[in-house]
């Protein structure tokens, strides 16, 4: 008995082992997971390259070319009040505007006595205090002197300078005007004056008279107009153009202008041609008349 209870307890140890190694094994073993696999997170689409900017081109100097204009875009320049939003430069001589009249404020350089000669200086003297950016608008008589010395302004800094490319018309009240002369074929030696004298003056021409009312009184071409450029244009151009409108209401009609020489001729021409008369020849030369209207040139 006591050899069968022996036995008994061996087994009982036995299967006690068995089940204690069930149970380790069954809890060591986890069940393969069942959890679906996550997909890749979703990227973001590659945003395009933003394309280099290209440099931007250093700002070009000013040159004469560049800076010389015609009347409405020289004249659209004089906004504001003058000597402080802009300045204006006359380069005519003393004797020019005396005859011609000047726009009231401007600042005369008389180009030829100083940069014709290679005074520069004078520039800083009679622009004095003057910010090298501000507007300054340089004419002559003709644009030839205001062309030519525009460099001198831009070199001096006046990087806002502009010459006028025109021949200016000024008068008492303050009228200023500009417009183009080409001398070549609108400013005639004698021969080619008097050969446009065709047909009938008043008709198919007119002969305009620039000079003094006294000088037209003491000998004039028969049939002229008289709109003298001392007495008339230069002391008020607009009631003088109102009377030319009404003798030469065509401003395409041939109009041949002379005076006694030919620098009031050409003060008309620029007057007439401002307003708009197309076909103005001046006589460049001297002219004298006598009582009977006869004429003769030197």
């Amino acid at each position: 008995m006591l050899k069968h209870l022996k036995q008994s307890k061996a087994l009982t140890l036995v299967i006690s082992l068995l089940l204690v190694l069930s149970l380790v094994t069954g809890c060591g073993s986890a069940p393969a997971s069942t959890t679906p696999a996550q997909p890749p997170a979703s990227q973001e689409p590659a945003k395009p390259e933003t394309p280099a900017q290209p440099e931007q081109p250093a700002a070009t100097a000013p040159t004469v070319e560049s800076n010389t204009l015609g009347w409405d875009d020289w004249s659209a320049k004089m906004k504001g009040t003058i000597n402080k939003d802009y300045y204006i430069v006359d380069l005519r001589t003393p004797d020019e505007i005396k005859l011609e009249k000047a726009l009231e404020g401007s600042i005369n350089i008389d180009a030829n006595a100083t940069l014709g000669t290679g005074n520069t200086d004078v520039i800083d003297e009679k622009l004095q205090g003057v910010a090298k950016d501000a507007v300054v608008l340089v004419h002559c008589k003709s644009g030839g002197r205001a062309k030519k010395n525009l460099q001198a302004f831009l070199d001096k800094g006046y990087v806002n300078a502009f010459a006028l490319d025109g021949w200016t018309a000024f008068d008492a009240k303050g009228y200023f005007g500009a417009t183009k002369i080409t001398a070549s074929s609108e400013q005639l030696k004698p021969d080619a004056w008097v050969a446009k004298m065709q047909g009938t003056i008043g008709k198919e021409y007119y002969v305009l008279d620039a000079r003094d009312k006294s000088e037209y009184d003491a000998g004039h071409i028969e049939g002229a107009l008289n709109f003298g450029v001392r007495d008339q244009f230069t002391v008020d151009h607009a009631a003088t153009i109102a009377k030319v409108k009404e003798a030469i209401p065509n401003k395409d009609a041939l109009v041949l202008v002379h005076c006694a020489v030919g620098a009031r001729a050409k003060v008309a021409q620029a007057h007439l041609k401002a307003e708009g008369y197309t076909n103005v020849i001046t006589l460049d030369n001297k002219i004298t008349i006598d009582a009977s209207g006869n004429y003769k040139f030197e």
